[in-house]
């Protein structure tokens, strides 16, 4: 497997879908501030293609065998079928593999949507810092304008918002999945406590 002649972990990392009409091109995307964050934990970042058939992208999980997984931020559910499709394959995998997942902004919104819950709108959430309170306590970044509407089935709440919206979730079972509404990747300079959480998460420990 290819992960055995890599001497750090590799994480993957899904990719937002992008349609630029002057063009006519449609282009997976993903900012490099989330590769740095990656390659701050210490580990490889490797951006996931949208355009794999299920069993195609399978055999490449099969083949890297990562060390853990990042659904990224972007996109709205359902605005690119591709995208979910793939999505859905990883968080499928990881499960059954046990592999590690977190779940940035739209990926804790995925991981809901997968998990059976649903999304509400959430409004004051776009450009602004709040604060969070919980399990975790903190003042985050918010890009988003929906929110899931209750803790997924298999999940517990790690944090909230002041007006109650949730955002932060983590798996109540063996399996190492947690969502973040907010973007790490943001910070100047990153954050040490979401680098720190990360890394446990990832069992890179």
């Amino acid at each position: 497997m290819i992960n055995q002649t890599i001497n750090k972990p590799i994480i993957l990392i899904s990719q937002r879908v992008e349609h630029h009409e002057q063009r006519n091109e449609t282009r997976d995307s993903l900012d490099q501030a989330l590769s740095r964050w990656v390659v701050a934990s210490e580990a490889i970042p490797i951006n996931l293609p949208n355009i794999l058939l299920p069993e195609m992208l399978k055999e490449l999980l099969v083949q890297l065998m990562p060390t853990g997984i990042i659904l990224s931020g972007g996109n709205n559910i359902g605005e690119f079928c591709e995208r979910d499709k793939t999505e859905t394959v990883l968080l499928d995998w990881a499960k059954l593999q046990n592999i590690p997942v977190l779940g940035i902004c739209r990926g804790m919104q995925f991981i809901g949507i997968w998990s059976g819950t649903t999304l509400e709108r959430a409004k004051g959430h776009v450009a602004e810092n709040h604060e969070i309170c919980g399990d975790l306590n903190s003042i985050v970044n918010s890009y988003h304008d929906y929110s899931l509407k209750s803790v997924p089935k298999g999940f517990r709440p790690l944090a909230y918002a002041q007006d109650g919206h949730l955002e932060a979730i983590t798996s109540e079972t063996d399996w190492p999945c947690e969502g973040w509404m907010w973007h790490p990747e943001r910070d100047t300079p990153f954050d040490l406590t979401w680098l720190t959480r990360f890394r446990l998460l990832m069992r890179l420990d």
